[in-house]
């Protein structure tokens, strides 16, 4: 069975790491500082792995991030101005003039002289059924599919 081998950078690393400390030691002593070895090896294990750490970080490239997201489209649950219209205009105790508004801006897109017509047919205090919509709405489509 084969021994596992350390990566060569590692190899210059420890050995140089351990060296320094040693130097270190040595010197201290000389210096009489009265080092305790237990701590001075604690102390050069913590020193050399924080400046090993900065030494392989500054070269890295900035990180990039990139979305993970799907780009949005139309989605059809997604409320649309439209949709709130139709459901307020369904919901409200008095209806408003906003539907036949937007009616009438669908038709004038189209044709204005239909627009004009559907000013003047739709009310814009009565609640327009859900067939009475649909009807408006083929006959803006009719006009559209004409042209």
């Amino acid at each position: 069975m084969r021994r596992p081998t350390i990566a060569r950078h590692w190899r210059t690393r420890v050995l140089g790491g351990a060296l320094v400390g040693a130097i270190g030691f040595v010197a201290a002593v000389l210096l009489h500082f009265e080092p305790q070895p237990a701590a001075y090896v604690v102390m050069v294990v913590i020193v050399l792995s924080l400046a090993w750490l900065v030494l392989d970080t500054v070269d890295v490239p900035a990180a990039q991030w990139t979305s993970g997201l799907p780009p949005t489209g139309d989605r059809v649950d997604q409320a649309t101005p439209d949709l709130r219209i139709l459901t307020s205009h369904e919901q409200a105790d008095v209806p408003s003039g906003a539907l036949q508004q937007r009616l009438v801006a669908l038709a004038r897109a189209r044709d204005p002289d239909l627009a004009e017509t559907l000013h003047h047919e739709i009310d814009p205090a009565r609640r327009l059924s859900p067939a009475d919509i649909d009807r408006v709405l083929t006959r803006i489509e009719e006009v559209r599919d004409r042209s």
